[in-house]
C-alpha cells in the first residue's frame, strides 16, 4: 500500500505538467480563431505555458538526481553504522560476555538477578537495568548462549552462577537444558528444610523449568499448593511482582484458598502481588481480593492502602471488601 502511494505522488509533477502543455497546445491551436485582441495574448500566454513546462521538467529531473544522490549517501552512512554495530557485536561474543558475567557473579556476596525490583530480603541486586543487549544476543547465538549456561548449572557450581543461569533460561524460556534444571532441584526440594544456601538456586531452578512447561508453571503451582514452608511461599509470591503475568492468577487464587492460616507478611506480599497484576492489567486486583473477605481484617487496612497506594493505585477500590469502612 505505501509504494503505491509513493508511485501515485511520484506522477503528480508529470500530470500538472501534462495538463499545462496540452493547454499550451490548445491556445496554439485556436489561436487563429480568436479575436484579434485575444491573439496575442493567446500567443504569448501559450508560449509562456510551454517554456514553464520545458523549466519545470528540467527542475524536477534535476531535482530528482539530486535527491536520488542525496538518498545515496543516506543508505551509504546507514549501512556503514549497521556494519560498524555488528562489528562491536562481533568483539563481544557470547562467551566473553559470559566469562565477564561469571567472573562478577562469582565474586560477589549477593545474589544476582536480572529482574526488578530485587528480593530486599532475599540478599539479591539487580544486574542490569536494561535487557536491550542480552536480547539481541539470545536472539542471535541461541545455542552458542545454552551451551554456556550449561556449564553454569553444573552441580558443583558456585550458587550465583546457578541463580543467574536460572534467570536466563526462564526469562528466554530455553527449554533444551530446563528439564536439567528439575532434576538438580527436585530431590532437594523433596528433603525439606531447605537450608539458607541452596533455598534461591532450587526455587529459582522450579520457577525457571516451570516458565517452560506447557501449560506454564504447572509445576510451581504444584509447589505452592502443597507446601507448608513459609519461606517458600514467600519466594514465590514475590514473583508476579518481578514479572507480572496472567499465569499467577490462578496460583494466587489456588493460594488463598487453602484452609491453612496463612502469616500476615504472606498476606501482605499477597496484596503486593495483586496490586502488580492489577497494575499490568492482568486481573481485575479488586475482584479477586473480594472472593476472600476473610482472609484480611480491619488491622491490615492501613497497610493495604499504603501498598495499593505505591502501585498508583486507588485504595479507594478496595472499601467494603475486606477493610472497614
Amino acid at each position: 500500500m505505501s509504494s503505491t502511494t509513493k508511485t501515485t505522488y511520484a506522477l503528480v509533477p508529470f500530470i500538472i505538467f501534462g495538463i499545462i502543455l496540452i493547454t499550451a497546445f490548445f491556445l496554439k491551436y485556436f489561436q487563429p480563431m480568436l479575436p484579434e485582441v485575444l491573439r496575442n495574448w493567446a500567443e504569448h500566454l501559450s508560449i509562456a505555458l510551454i517554456v514553464a513546462v520545458v523549466i519545470g521538467l528540467t527542475y524536477e529531473y534535476t531535482s530528482h538526481l539530486f535527491r536520488e544522490e542525496i538518498l545515496k549517501n543516506l543508505l551509504h552512512e546507514s549501512q556503514e553504522q549497521v556494519y560498524q554495530a555488528l562489528r562491536a557485536y562481533s568483539v563481544l561474543t557470547p562467551d566473553e560476555v559470559f566469562r565477564l558475567l561469571k567472573e562478577i557473579a562469582s565474586q560477589i556476596n549477593q545474589t544476582p538477578t536480572l529482574f526488578y525490583p530485587a528480593r530486599p530480603e532475599g540478599g539479591e541486586y539487580t544486574f542490569t537495568e536494561s535487557m536491550d543487549f542480552f536480547d539481541t544476543l539470545v536472539k542471535m547465538r541461541p545455542k552458542e548462549i545454552v551451551k554456556i549456561l550449561g556449564t553454569w548449572i553444573e552441580p558443583k557450581s558456585h550458587k550465583n552462577l546457578k541463580y543467574l543461569a536460572s534467570d536466563f533460561i526462564g526469562k528466554y524460556q530455553l527449554a533444551e537444558i530446563a528439564e536439567e534444571l528439575r532434576r538438580q532441584a527436585e530431590p532437594v526440594l523433596h528433603l525439606g528444610n531447605l537450608s539458607e544456601e541452596d533455598r534461591g538456586w532450587v526455587l529459582n531452578y522450579i520457577w525457571a523449568y516451570s516458565r517452560c512447561e506447557k501449560p506454564m508453571y504447572k509445576f510451581l503451582g504444584d509447589v505452592m499448593r502443597t507446601t507448608s514452608d513459609h519461606a517458600i511461599e514467600k519466594w514465590i509470591l514475590f514473583l508476579p511482582v518481578q514479572m507480572p503475568s496472567v499465569e499467577y492468577v490462578q496460583m494466587i487464587n489456588d493460594y488463598l484458598e487453602r484452609d491453612t492460616p496463612i502469616a500476615d507478611d504472606n498476606l501482605l506480599l499477597v496484596i503486593h502481588s495483586v496490586a502488580s497484576l492489577h497494575r499490568a492489567q492482568a486481573v481485575d486486583g479488586v475482584a479477586l481480593l473480594k472472593k476472600f473477605p476473610n482472609r484480611f481484617g480491619p488491622h491490615h487496612q492501613e497497610d493495604v492502602e499504603r501498598i495499593w497506594r505505591n502501585y498508583m493505585l486507588a485504595p479507594e477500590e478496595l472499601k467494603g471488601i475486606f477493610l472497614s469502612a
